[in-house]
């Protein structure tokens, strides 16, 4: 067993490279939480893939445009294996990532998390027994995987809810969202704020991407950067169907330990019940706070700040939070003021918000 065996999970550390980016490391396990580093030109990019030298692990939160991009080229540099739904893993599967490196999931799942060198030793054992010609165990003929008393971490899988759109002309969204604004209501349209994502990045985006070149020298500055970069598919590979938002909670230590945990939750939107009945409950919480919050499936009467609290409070009031998905975006609304909501966690429950700097190494759990 060497040092990163014998390390706690309390000396996990962060680093976060805006939206829903982070890289977890964590007893010689290197994880990234989404993988949208390489972004348009008008914000920054903090990290390129080709810079990273190791990553064992990649959790998706959804497939859209600024979370999944990254993960296919990152996953066949590092030989990291994919942790998402089926529409991402459908795209990375497209992008000619091997199937040994691609985990679907929907929720409910509990993954073990292995060091590189077990995984490794299971390939090299069921190549030696084939060489050996040691007939294969009885059974469907599944890829080789350590045992799991070999396991670092755990991580639960558990479905959530992409936040949802405030009602009104979305074209005119303000450059900056207040999480103290007040949603109520549906603005006439009792299907609003339903499917409005999707449509609105199929025929939204796709629309404008479509358009003759012409045309789009008369669109907003924004755009001249953000639709080179939706149209490069070969390099930033997405969907317009986030195909079911999942959020992930990593235990620390093995399944039954007694380590801190963190929840690493990528949109404004989950089940009440799922928040509630989660166990175990986590010490930390990474929580995006954009958009309109989504309880349940139905716009969330309130405000960003209000939702942020029910869900804390559902969790127990983990002692730490995190805000992510709040800063620089390539076009309207370009950011989150997120003030309302940090002093209304502080009101409201014990938990504390820990604002993190780009790029910087932060121990999670102190």
């Amino acid at each position: 067993m060497d040092m990163a065996d014998r390390s706690s999970g309390r000396d996990a550390t962060i680093e976060w490279f805006g939206a829903t980016t982070f890289r977890l490391k964590v007893k010689g396990l290197t994880i990234f939480l989404d993988t949208w580093l390489e972004r348009p030109s008008n914000i920054p990019t903090y990290l390129k893939v080709e810079d990273v030298e190791e990553c064992d692990y990649i959790f998706i939160s959804h497939a859209h445009f600024d979370h999944l991009p990254g993960a296919d080229r990152l996953a066949k540099r590092t030989g990291a294996i994919i942790v998402a739904n089926g529409e991402a893993i459908t795209v990375m599967r497209a992008a000619g990532v091997p199937e040994t490196q691609l985990q679907p999931v929907s929720g409910g799942e509990r993954i073990p998390l292995f060091h590189k060198a077990s995984r490794d030793a299971a390939i090299a054992k069921r190549q030696s027994d084939e060489a050996a010609g040691i007939p294969p165990p009885p059974g469907p003929r599944l890829p080789p995987v350590p045992h799991h008393s070999e396991a670092i971490i755990d991580v639960h899988v558990w479905p959530a809810f992409h936040c949802m759109l405030p009602p009104g002309d979305h074209a005119n969204l303000p450059e900056v969202i207040d999480t103290g604004t007040v949603y109520t209501g549906d603005g006439g349209d009792p299907y609003a704020c339903t499917i409005d994502i999707t449509r609105n990045m199929t025929y939204g985006f796709g629309g404008l991407m479509k358009m003759p070149a012409e045309h789009l020298a008369h669109l907003p500055g924004d755009f001249q950067s953000f639709l080179p970069y939706m149209n490069d598919r070969e390099k930033n590979q997405y969907s317009f169907y986030d195909g079911g938002q999942l959020m992930f909670n990593f235990l620390m230590e093995k399944e039954g330990g007694a380590g801190p945990t963190l929840l690493w939750h990528g949109h404004l939107g989950c089940y009440e019940g799922v928040m509630k009945l989660m166990e175990p409950k986590p010490d930390v919480t990474i929580m995006a706070i954009a958009g309109r919050g989504n309880l349940n499936g139905r716009p969330f009467d309130g405000s960003a700040a209000q939702f942020a609290v029910k869900q804390l409070q559902w969790l127990g009031e983990p002692r730490k939070v995190v805000w992510c998905l709040h800063d620089e975006s390539p076009i309207k609304p370009k950011r989150i003021d997120t003030r309302a909501a940090t002093e209304l966690v502080h009101k409201e429950t014990r938990s504390r918000v820990a604002e993190l700097e780009h790029v910087r190494v932060y121990k999670i759990f102190e």
